[in-house]
C-alpha cells in the first residue's frame, strides 16, 4: 500500500506540473491548427498516467517511473514561453531532456534496467548530448523572448550541431535495439515485440526531425512530422505496454487453470503436466527435470540433462519442505515472468507433492494386496496338503471300515457309512473354500481358464469374452475376484436363469474387467461385498463402477492398470464345454 500511495502521489505532482505547462504555454505563437495544439500538449500526459499504472503494479515500477518522467521531462520545454529569465534558461538548456529519457526507456525494456556498459554508456552520451548541446547554445547564442514550438527560430551552428547530434543518437539507439531484438529469446521477443517496434518506429521519426530542422525545412513541415512523432510515440507505448502486460495477465490465467486441467486425472503424469506448463507458460522449450539419488538431473525419459552454460536457458528448482522436488528447465525470459512464475513453481511443487504422495500411496496398496496374495496362496496350499489331505486319509480308513463292517453284517456299517458321507460333504466344501481363497487355475492358466470354470458350473447361464493373455497376478487376482463377485450377486440376487456376460478386454495398458446380466438392477454399491471390492479394487490402482438401474440389469465394470506380461496360456483342455468362451450371437456385451 505505501508505494502505491507513492506512485499515485507522484503521478498527481506530474499531471499538476504538465497541466501548468499546458495552460502556461497554451496561447503562446501565433494562431496553430488544433490537432497541432493537441499533439503537442498532450504527449506527456498519457505517459504520466500509465507509468503511475504501471508503478502501481510493484513488478513494472522502474518502467513506470521512466513513463513519469518521460512525460514531466517533455514539458519542461514548455518553459521558454515564460517571461522569467530563469525560468526560460531552465526550459531552454532541458527542452530536449525528455530524449535522452525516452533512450533510457528504449534501452531498459522490460524490466527497466539497463543490461551492459554499451547501453549504459549511449544512455548517458544521450544525457549529456541532449543537454550539453542546448546548454552550449544557450551560452553562444544568448537566446531572447519567448520560445514555443510554433514560433520560428534563427538556425544557428549550434542549433545545427545539436540536431546532428540527435539524428545520430537516434541512428545508434536503432541500432542497438535492433541488436537487442534480434538477439533477445523467443519468449522475450513475443512479449516485448510490441514495445520495441514502437521504439524503433519512433527513434526513425526522430531521425526525421533532427535532419529536418537541421536542413532548415520549413515549420509547417517540421510540426508536421514531430506532431506525428509526439503523438505516435504516445498512444504507440501506451498501447505497447498495455499489449505487453496483457499478454503476461494472459500467461498468468493459463497457470491460475492449470489445477482445473490436471485435476480431473487420478494421478497428473508428469508428462501432460510437463505439456500443460509449457502452454501455460508460453514456452514450448519447458521441460521438467528430476533429481537422481546421485544428485544428477534427468529429464522425463531418464535421459541425462547435463548442465548448459547457455544464457537463453534457465533452471528453477521447484521444492517442498526443503526437498528438491524437480528442476523446472525454460526460455530464461520466463524468470521475469514475476507473479505468473511464481505461481507456476508454486503449482508445480503441490502437484510433484501430489504425484510422489499418489505413487506412494499406490506402491503401498500393491505391497498390501501382494502381501495378501501371498497369504491367501499360504492359506490354500495348507489346507490342499495339508488339512484336505489328512482328510482324504481319514476317508479312506473309513472306507476301509465301512467295507469291513459291511462284509461282518455289524451294526457300525450304517454309522461307518454316515461318517463317510459327512467327511466326504466337509472334504468338499473345504475344496470349494480353498478355491475361493486364490484358484489354482489362475496361477497355472490365468483367467481365460479360470472363467471357463466358472461357465462349467453354469452351463447355458453364464458366457464369457476373455483373451488368450496374461496380467500380472495381482491385476489378475483382483480381476478374478470382481467377476467372481459379480457371478455370485448375479446368481443370488437376479431372476433365476439370467443371462450372465462376463467380458475381459485390454484398453490401452490397462485391464477392463466388466460383469453383466439382464435381472431386475437395483444391486446397492454400499453392501458389504461390493464396498470391499471396490476397495480391492482400488488398492490395485484401479476403479470400479456399478451400473444397476432396477429393472435394468446389473453392470459391474473395473478399470485396472497392468501392462501386458508373459505369454498366452495354453488352449483350454479337452472337456471344456463346446463354444466355451465365444458366447452365442445377441450374448456379446
Amino acid at each position: 500500500m505505501p508505494d502505491t500511495l507513492i506512485a499515485v502521489s507522484v503521478t498527481a505532482v506530474a499531471l499538476a506540473a504538465a497541466a501548468w505547462a499546458i495552460a502556461a504555454s497554451w496561447e503562446v505563437g501565433p494562431p496553430t491548427a488544433s490537432w497541432v495544439r493537441v499533439g503537442y500538449h498532450g504527449f506527456g500526459v498519457p505517459l504520466i498516467v500509465a507509468g503511475g499504472v504501471l508503478w502501481a503494479r510493484a513488478r513494472r515500477a522502474r518502467v513506470g517511473l521512466l513513463l513519469i518522467a518521460l512525460g514531466t521531462a517533455y514539458y519542461l520545454q514548455f518553459l521558454r514561453t515564460s517571461d522569467d529569465p530563469v525560468l526560460f534558461g531552465v526550459g531552454f538548456c532541458l527542452a530536449f531532456l525528455y530524449v535522452g529519457v525516452f533512450a533510457h526507456l528504449a534501452l531498459s525494456v522490460p524490466s527497466g534496467r539497463l543490461r551492459g556498459p554499451v547501453d549504459r554508456a549511449y544512455v548517458a552520451v544521450s544525457y549529456l548530448a541532449c543537454v550539453g548541446t542546448q546548454v552550449a547554445r544557450y551560452l553562444t547564442d544568448r537566446p531572447t523572448g519567448r520560445w514555443n514550438y510554433n514560433i520560428p527560430q534563427v538556425n544557428t551552428g549550434w542549433a545545427i550541431a545539436g540536431s546532428l547530434v540527435m539524428a545520430v543518437l537516434g541512428v545508434v539507439g536503432i541500432a542497438l535495439v535492433l541488436r537487442r531484438l534480434l538477439s533477445a529469446l523467443a519468449l522475450r521477443r513475443r512479449h516485448t515485440g510490441p514495445v520495441w517496434a514502437i521504439m524503433i518506429t519512433v527513434g526513425a521519426l526522430v531521425i526525421v526531425s533532427s535532419v529536418s530542422s537541421a536542413t532548415g525545412r520549413p515549420l509547417g513541415f517540421r510540426l508536421g512530422v514531430e506532431v506525428l512523432m509526439l503523438g505516435g510515440a504516445a498512444v504507440g507505448i501506451v498501447v505497447a505496454y498495455l499489449v505487453s502486460v496483457g499478454l503476461q495477465w494472459r500467461r498468468e490465467l493459463r497457470i491460475a487453470e492449470l489445477p482445473a486441467r490436471l485435476g480431473g486425472l487420478r494421478a497428473p503424469p508428469l508428462a501432460a503436466l510437463q505439456t500443460a506448463l509449457a502452454e501455460a507458460a508460453g514456452d514450448p522449450t519447458l521441460r521438467l527435470l528430476l533429481p537422481r539419488r546421485d544428485g544428477a538431473l534427468t529429464d522425463l525419459a531418464g535421459h541425462p540433462a547435463a548442465d548448459t552454460e547457455d544464457h537463453a536457458r534457465a533452471r528453477t528448482p521447484v521444492t517442498r519442505g526443503g526437498e528438491l522436488l524437480c528442476v523446472i528447465e525454460h526460455d530464461a525470459a520466463l524468470a521475469e515472468g514475476g507473479r505468473a512464475i511464481t505461481s507456476a513453481i508454486a503449482l508445480t511443487g503441490l502437484v510433484m507433492e501430489n504425484v510422489r504422495l499418489y505413487v506412494q500411496v499406490i506402491e503401498s496398496r500393491r505391497r498390501l494386496l501382494e502381501a495378501e496374495l501371498a497369504e491367501r496362496r499360504r492359506i490354500e496350499r495348507a489346507l490342499h496338503d495339508g488339512a484336505q489331505q489328512g482328510f482324504f486319509v481319514v476317508l479312506t480308513l473309513l472306507g476301509m471300515a465301512h467295507s469291513q463292517a459291511a462284509a461282518e453284517g455289524s451294526p457300525l456299517a450304517g454309522q461307518l457309512a454316515t461318517a463317510k458321507g459327512r467327511l466326504t460333504d466337509a472334504i468338499k466344501v473345504l475344496r470349494d473354500l480353498s478355491q475361493g481363497l486364490h484358484p489354482r487355475s489362475l496361477v497355472a492358466h490365468g483367467l481365460r481358464e479360470t472363467v471357463a470354470d466358472l461357465a462349467r458350473h453354469h452351463p447355458g447361464q453364464l458366457t464369457y469374452e476373455v483373451p488368450d493373455r496374461r496380467w500380472p497376478p495381482d491385476v489378475e487376482s483382483t480381476a478374478y475376484f470382481v467377476i467372481a463377485e459379480g457371478v455370485t450377486n448375479a446368481i443370488k440376487h437376479a431372476t433365476p436363469g439370467t443371462a450372465i456376460r462376463v467380458r475381459l478386454a485390454p484398453d490401452g495398458e490397462d485391464l477392463l474387467v466388466e460383469v453383466a446380466d439382464d435381472g431386475q438392477g437395483g444391486a446397492d454399491a454400499s453392501g458389504g461385498g461390493l464396498r470391499g471390492l471396490t476397495e480391492r479394487v482400488a488398492a490395485a490402482g484401479g476403479e470400479l463402477i456399478l451400473d444397476s438401474p432396477h429393472g435394468g440389469g446389473t453392470r459391474l465394470l473395473a478399470r485396472l492398470p497392468g501392462e501386458f506380461a508373459g505369454e498366452p496360456p495354453a488352449a483350454p483342455p479337452a472337456g471344456s464345454p463346446a463354444g466355451a468362451g465365444h458366447p452365442a450371437e445377441g450374448d456379446g456385451l
